[in-house]
């Protein structure tokens, strides 16, 4: 009952408000892992998760909150993204809300930089009691590179983020030669699970760099590919003029790039699923397509807190209707 009003509260604030209230209010959770059914669980690039289910970057910028996130029922959560140095952000307005379950965000990737990023999660992992990812970020790859090493075990794999509304030169990150460099040094000073993220396929004038850059990942033998970011979109709202969709608008783009991924990398590497995921069937979907994990953000916003556990809930009951005992049992 409290999570329910609170929840509807938070909902009559701005959004960015409603977001650091949304923490303060996260910290009032016991740290911990939360134990759900264990029949939602699948293989993943971070081991076996139950549930296979990630909260996506954004929503703990810099790491403070990973102990208390995970007692709303993510298998595993997303921290950052993170720049090497500190960045302020957009000026405000830049985050709105949309009809249709949806945000525009420009907020520029406010972060404290990688330094005090790693010393909140340092404190934070261990009591987070699921696996901690740390999102990236950068058009540079020795900045990447270098927020790479200091992340060194301190949490258990990187997502790096070079999809961003927000960052500059995204062109130049994503051409062979810069990409391949990349990749080249992360191999070089590899210490854990590697994520890609990438924006949606459909709707990227960076289409054929990216999918030259997926493979090149694939074929240097890293494990998981994040699809997909934010689509770009005017809003006039917003003090940028544009910023980054998400929500329920995102899902058939989401879902159209998950296919392509599927003919492009096949078995070959493990795909985390992110974009208008709000329920069992959504999630369902995403695995039936090849995602062995899904990731929301969006949702938890608009459903609340409990979020995760109707999810989980709705696919223990899809599974009981089926007579099955695992996720893998109906799933291709």
């Amino acid at each position: 009952m409290i999570p329910s009003i609170a929840h509807k509260f938070l909902r009559l604030l701005p959004p960015e408000d409603a977001h650091k209230a949304g923490l303060r209010l996260v910290k009032l959770l016991r740290p911990g892992k939360v134990e759900l059914p264990e029949g939602i669980q699948l293989k993943t690039w971070l081991g076996r998760l139950a549930p296979p289910i990630g909260l996506a970057a954004g929503f703990d910028k810099t790491g403070e909150s990973v102990a208390h996130l995970s007692g709303l029922g993510f298998g595993y959560l997303v921290a950052g993204s993170v720049t090497l140095n500190p960045r302020p952000g957009n000026k405000k307005p830049r985050v709105v809300r949309r009809r249709g379950e949806a945000l525009v965000n420009a907020m520029g990737l406010p972060n404290p930089g990688i330094e005090v990023f790693a010393r909140n999660l340092s404190l934070g992992v261990p009591l987070a009691g699921v696996p901690v990812v740390a999102s990236i970020a950068g058009s540079d790859p020795l900045e990447i590179v270098a927020c790479y090493e200091r992340l060194r075990g301190v949490v258990a794999g990187v997502e790096v983020n070079l999809s961003s509304p927000s960052l500059r030169d995204a062109a130049m990150i994503w051409s062979e030669e810069r990409f391949s460099r990349l990749v080249e040094l992360l191999a070089s000073v590899k210490w854990c699970p590697l994520a890609l993220k990438i924006p949606p396929l459909a709707r990227t004038e960076l289409r054929s760099h990216v999918l030259r850059a997926v493979k090149i990942w694939v074929d240097r033998g890293f494990e998981s590919i994040t699809a997909v970011n934010t689509l770009p979109v005017s809003e006039a709202r917003l003090s940028t003029g544009f910023g980054g969709l998400s929500g329920r608008p995102l899902n058939p783009y989401m879902l159209e790039t998950l296919r392509e991924l599927g003919r492009l990398v096949g078995g070959n590497c493990e795909i985390n699923a992110v974009g208008g995921i709000f329920t069992a069937e959504d999630a369902l979907q995403a695995f039936r397509l090849g995602a062995s994990t899904v990731q929301i953000y969006t949702a938890l916003t608009y459903r609340g807190p409990r979020v995760v556990r109707q999810i989980v809930a709705e696919l223990t009951n899809m599974l009981a209707s089926r007579g099955a005992r695992s996720l893998e049992e109906i799933l291709p």
